[in-house]
């Protein structure tokens, strides 16, 4: 498995293969992801922010974080069941 550091301090992350491309040749990052709402409804909404790590592969650039339980509720709270996008991937549906 592939180890690398990324960022201040000495914390050494172990990553597991990338979800796309096989190799072992991803990092950790600390994240500022704000999600916003679209549609003019949605003009004043300033979105959900959450700070999650982030994994990436070096290789390919697929990228992964898991949202907050807190920060999923108010996700979810803020979309009606019409805008629920029809494509969701199986695996999350």
């Amino acid at each position: 498995m592939f180890v690398h550091s990324v960022g201040a301090g000495d914390e050494e992350k172990a990553v597991k293969r990338c979800l796309v491309c096989k190799p072992e040749n991803q990092a950790r990052f600390a994240a500022e992801i704000n999600v916003h709402f679209s549609g003019l409804k949605n003009i004043d909404n300033p979105g959900v922010l959450f700070l999650p790590k982030l994994v990436v592969c070096l290789d390919c650039g697929f990228s992964r974080f898991t949202t907050p339980e807190s920060e999923l509720a108010l996700l979810a709270r803020a979309i009606s069941p019409s805008e629920m996008p029809h494509d969701v991937p199986q695996d999350c549906a």
